[in-house]
């Protein structure tokens, strides 16, 4: 079964989702994109987790990509303290904004 193409919207979330990606792995923490566990008893859901001493997100690739992005922007704080300016500079603002815990009304969200 063929993929659709990406949208013009949708290439800019997957490239903001690989940044912010890069950032936690920069850190020793593994972004993984699976197919979580789904059953009549259980639902496995996108979040943290150590395994054998190693870091890992665990991001449900079926979610739309505004979600799995929604994902990692919400483990931005846990690493705050070690993130550069220059870090910092290249995140989506959605992700800049959870970081400095308010919304401004000068600036719209990406």
């Amino acid at each position: 079964m063929a993929r659709k193409p990406l949208t013009a919207k949708e290439k800019k979330l997957e490239k903001q989702f690989k940044q912010i990606s890069e950032l936690f792995i920069s850190r020793g923490i593994q972004v993984r994109r699976e197919k979580l566990s789904r059953g009549p008893a259980f639902r496995v859901k996108s979040g943290d987790c150590a395994i054998s001493g190693d870091n890992y997100i665990f991001v449900d690739r079926r979610l739309p990509i505004e979600q799995q992005s929604s994902v990692l922007i919400d483990y931005i704080p846990t690493i705050k303290e070690s993130i550069t300016e220059e870090e910092l500079e290249s995140l989506p603002r959605s992700a800049r904004v959870l970081m400095d815990g308010d919304l401004s009304d000068s600036a719209p969200v990406d």
